[in-house]
Formats: structure tokens, sequence, C-alpha cells
């Protein structure tokens, strides 16, 4: 348990980190010293706590404050009280971002050291309640882990940039050796695909209007069975598989054709698109309950081999990101509806919200509750709000 004397006239106002939060001894209290009325590792500590029990405003951290204080005493010091929600509102404006999620990417690194042969998406997210007088908002590119639905890192996009220059930045931040990167049609980029190579990973990359005329090509060659049979005929793998899949009142029928044949790409394409082995197409047919149908088509390149029904299965996989973290942010966080807006706030809190799902993902002993179910168990238990956490039983 953290060291707290409430005998101690000389209470370090910086830090004050219960163990067990030893992922954020990186960050810097960025307050001056005649601003620093509340430690900083509380104010950190009630935001992540406050969290994990269903609070998404500045203003729901100081009513949990007042709730639990008699238990936040326990982990932390509060010389001066219950914070008021300006104070951490300040707070989160003021912290810098690319610590704070320097942060995230350590305490996601000791629990997913290895990736290789993983799945990794990677995905855009605009954060809707942040949207200023100018009309800007911020945009989070994330990476998200599909074998443990773990947050892996977040970059947010420049403001007169968009989501392709904060990828590279992105993939900067992980040890991506021996995992496969996904990505939809925005990440279909030539330097995109170079940089996932360069860290030793394998990329599957949609592709779309972005590379229309790549696009055009690799949809008019599937197309054409003649070319399709010239490409066995040349020794080139052609292979197709098909999977069908029932739910949700709709049937889906995907098939999934894919080849190495790429002989017939010019040789600066071969040559720009780094590593790249394969060309996928995945034809969806989904039957729905009142009776119409929809048929969708989408195209792939890839650096894999062409194994029809792993490729099928990685493109399928891909949404996770969108169904299991972005879904649970805005519809159980409440993300788009949070309107902090100052400094760096949206972002900041954007971070600690990916800490609060990673740590109620991992806590293994309610495995069958979903996330909802975990964040009212965790305000209604100390003790289980305190396993989420790591923090030491005393």
């Amino acid at each position: 348990m953290s060291s707290i004397n409430s005998q101690n006239d000389k209470l370090d106002l910086r830090r004050g980190f219960p163990e067990g939060l030893e992922m954020f001894d990186i960050l810097e209290d960025p307050r001056s010293s005649n601003a620093t009325l509340h430690p900083f590792g509380s104010l950190i500590f009630i935001a992540l706590c406050a969290i994990i029990c269903g609070m998404d405003t500045c203003e729901d951290f100081v009513r949990f404050a007042k709730a639990r204080e008699k238990w936040l005493k326990k982990w932390v010091a509060l010389p001066n009280g219950i914070p008021c929600a300006n104070t951490f509102l300040r707070l989160f404006a003021a912290i810098d971002p690319v610590v704070f999620g320097e942060c995230l990417v350590g305490y996601v690194t000791t629990l997913a050291p290895d990736l290789k042969g993983r799945l990794v998406n990677i995905d855009g997210k605009t954060l809707r309640g942040s949207r200023k007088a100018d009309e800007s908002t911020v945009q989070i590119v994330s990476a998200w882990a599909q074998h443990n639905g773990l947050t892996l890192a977040q970059q947010a996009v420049d403001k007169k940039s968009n989501e392709i220059t904060a990828v590279p930045k992105l993939l900067r931040l992980l040890n991506l050796k021996g995992a496969i990167v996904t990505l939809d049609a925005m990440g279909a980029q030539r330097k995109i695909a170079i940089e996932i190579i360069h860290h030793g990973a394998d990329y599957l990359l949609a592709l779309k209007g972005n590379q229309e005329i790549l696009h055009n090509e690799v949809k008019a060659f599937f197309e054409d069975p003649e070319s399709l049979k010239y490409a066995e005929t040349k020794g080139a793998v052609v292979e197709t598989v098909e999977d069908h899949d029932k739910g949700h009142g709709r049937i889906e029928k995907r098939t999934c054709t894919v080849t190495d044949y790429l002989d017939w790409l010019p040789a600066k394409v071969r040559r720009d698109w780094l590593g790249l082995r394969s060309l996928i197409r995945v034809e969806t047919e989904t039957a729905l309950s009142n009776g119409s149908e929809r048929r969708e088509t989408r195209y792939y390149l890839s650096s894999m081999a062409p194994d029809a029904a792993h490729l099928l299965d990685c493109s399928r996989k891909h949404w996770g990101i969108e169904n299991s973290c972005h879904w649970v942010l805005d519809v159980v966080f409440r993300e788009d509806q949070n309107r902090a807006r100052s400094g760096d706030c949206a972002q900041n809190l954007s971070t600690i919200r990916r800490f609060a799902l990673n740590l109620l993902k991992t806590e293994p002993s309610k495995p069958k509750e979903p996330i909802r179910g975990k964040r009212i168990y965790a305000v209604l238990d100390q003790d289980y709000l305190e396993s989420i956490i790591g923090l030491a039983q005393v």
C-alpha cells in the first residue's frame, strides 16, 4: 500500500501514486508550484477508479471521490479534501499526451510482450464531443490486439494532417516483430506498407478508391476468369474458400479468392508495395430476415502467403477493433458524449479510458461478465475494484 503518513508535513504533491500503478511513474506533474493543492498521483488514481466504476465526466469523478473518501484515503493522500471538477479538467488539459500514451504502451507491453503471429488491428476514431468552435475535433488512431482485446497504443492525428501521417508514428511505439497488421482503406499507403515490413511484421491492407488505379486493376483482374486461368498455367496459386455464418437475423456467405500471381502488375508497383505477395478478393452475400439480400466485394493487398482461409479470417477479424473497442468506448463509456475540450483534455481522458478498459478486460475473476457488468460490480464491491487495478490487499 502507498506509504501515507498523516503526520508528514512535507507531502510530495508531485507524486503520490499507490503501489500497483507503477505504469505512471514516467508521467510528470504539469502543474506549477502554486497550483498543487492535491497530490498528482491522487488525482490520477481517483479518475482511473471513477472511470472503472462507471463515472464518465470530471463532475462524476468528484461525486465518486465524495462517496468513497474513506476508501480513497486507504490508498492515496487527500490533504486538502476532495478536488473539484475544474481541478481534474485543468490537470488533464495540461498533461503531456505523448508521455501519457507511453504509459499505456509500457503497461500493455508487460501483459502482451510478444505479438508474433498475433493480429493487430489499426483504425481511427473521432472524439465527437471534442468539437470546438472552429469545427475541429480530436481524432485518435489506435492499435488493438485481437487475441486479448487490449488497446496497445494510440496516437492523436495532427490538426493539420490526417490519419495517414499518424499511423507510422503509432507503429513506431510498438514491437510488431512477427505480427500481422490490418488496416482499412485509409492505411493502404505504400509508406505504411514499408513501415510495417521494416518492423518485421506482415500487412493486410484494404484496397479502395484512395488507390483508385490499383483498385480498378485488381478488380478487373479478379473479374476476368481467363486471367485467373492464365495465372494457374504460369504455376501461380489461385485458391478459393467459402465460409458461412448465421446469426443476428441474417445468413452470410463469404467467398475469398487469393492469388500470388503478380507478374501482370507493373514492375514499379511491385517495387513500391514492399513485401507484396498476395492479392485478395472477398465477396460477401448477406440474406436478411426481411427477405432482402446485400452483396459486397472487398479487395486487399497482403505481404502474407496466398492462404485463402487464413486471409479471410484475418479480414473478418479486423473489425474487432470497431465492435469490441470503439463500440464499447462509445456505448458503455459514453466517449462521444464527453465534452472536455480545453488543451489536451479530450485526448488524455481518452487514454485513461483505454487504461480502464484494458484493466477491466484483464480482470480474470468474472470472465463471463460484459464490461458494463464489471463496472457495476466495481462500484458495488471495493475489493473487486482493488483487484481490477491490481492493488495489494491489506
